[in-house]
């Protein structure tokens, strides 16, 4: 046996001496050698000891050689129960639908009736009083915006000066300022909500409110009127004619006799007709406005200036319908006589004109 040996073995020795000094006396007893000779025969003999100790044991007594630590047997200990851990899901919160819906409806004009009358460049304000019809409360993230037709120098958008809650009316204004030329004007006006949505009346939120206005020039002096001269129809400058014929939306007027008739009635020249559509996306609302002659009339655009008899009977005119604007047209009415209309306002709700239908060329 090596020295090697003999380091590793003593201290082994001296521990299982210790132990046997009570129950095994004799070997104890021989453990006092001094020598080493004698200290590794003991050694020895402790080892084959204690080798029969251990197979005597009982097996649950033996303890298993491990490099790592065992926990020692405690069969007194009560077993220790590990709770079973349940998965208890997340609740998923549920979406409640909070939309609500924008429209208007128009209560009155405070300010401003149809067809008021203005000084070119004249300053004014405008007022609607309208009515939030709708389920969305306004708040000044909402805006006044203009829509189409004529701005009259009135700002792209203008924000509500407070809340209007469902139900609730408010005065909205505007400031505007009527053009420099001679002639009817009409603009159109929407809102729109915080999150960029045009809406105005109607069942459907699509339809605009407007200001309407007819600018006078005050040193023109009062318009023309030429009355019929009391003579022979063949001597007369006109068949009829006269200024400020406002003519409802879907309504129709002989021009000869120069009075609104039925669109059935044979001697009926035109029926006016407005409608709205959306055209684009986003889309964009366009007022139509129509002139469709009817029972052999004829219709065509002519220019600025009041034409004659004859200039009229030498354009071309047509049955077609045609989009009328601002301006003077030519026609014949459905009696073979030529004459001018002039359109001094137009909106979704009527025409307002002056006309004259010649006796002769």
């Amino acid at each position: 046996m090596s020295r090697t040996r003999i380091a590793l073995v003593l201290p082994v020795a001296a521990l299982s001496l210790s132990i046997l000094a009570c129950n095994m006396p004799g070997l104890a007893a021989q453990a006092a050698a001094t020598t080493i000779e004698e200290q590794v025969e003991i050694a020895r003999r402790v080892d084959q000891a204690l080798a029969a100790v251990e197979d005597a044991a009982p097996p649950e007594a033996q303890v298993e050689s491990s490099d790592a630590p065992q926990e020692a047997a405690n069969p007194a200990a009560e077993p220790t129960i590990v709770p079973e851990l349940t998965a208890t899901p997340t609740p998923v919160p549920t979406l409640v639908e909070t939309g609500c819906t924008d429209r208007v409806e128009f209560v009155a004009d405070v300010t401003v009736e149809d067809g008021a009358d203005f000084d070119p460049g004249e300053h004014f304000t405008k007022t609607w009083r309208l009515r939030n019809a709708g389920s969305c409360t306004w708040t000044s993230s909402y805006d006044l915006v203009f829509s189409h037709g004529d701005a009259m120098s009135g700002p792209a958008a203008k924000a509500l000066p407070g809340v209007v809650n469902p139900g609730q009316t408010m005065d909205l204004s505007v400031n505007l300022i009527a053009p420099n030329t001679e002639g009817g004007y009409q603009g159109y006006w929407l809102l729109r909500s915080a999150d960029g949505m045009l809406f105005g009346l109607g069942a459907s939120a699509d339809v605009a409110f407007w200001v309407e206005i007819e600018v006078i020039d005050p040193d023109a002096g009062p318009a023309l009127i030429l009355p019929l001269i009391p003579m022979q129809p063949f001597f007369a400058l006109y068949t009829s004619n006269g200024t400020g014929q406002v003519l409802p939306d879907g309504f129709c007027f002989d021009l000869d006799e120069g009075a609104i008739t039925s669109c059935g009635n044979p001697n009926s020249d035109f029926q006016y007709d407005a409608s709205i559509t959306f055209e684009g996306f986003p889309p964009t609302m366009e007022v139509h406005t129509v002139v469709d002659p009817g029972h052999s009339a004829l219709f065509g655009a002519h220019g600025t200036e009041v034409p004659t008899g004859a200039e009229c009977q030498a354009q071309v005119l047509t049955a077609s319908d045609r989009e009328i604007s601002h301006g003077i047209y030519c026609y014949r009415t459905s009696g073979g006589k030529y004459g001018y209309l002039r359109v001094t306002s137009l909106g979704t709700t009527s025409v307002t004109f002056d006309w004259a239908t010649y006796n002769s060329p």
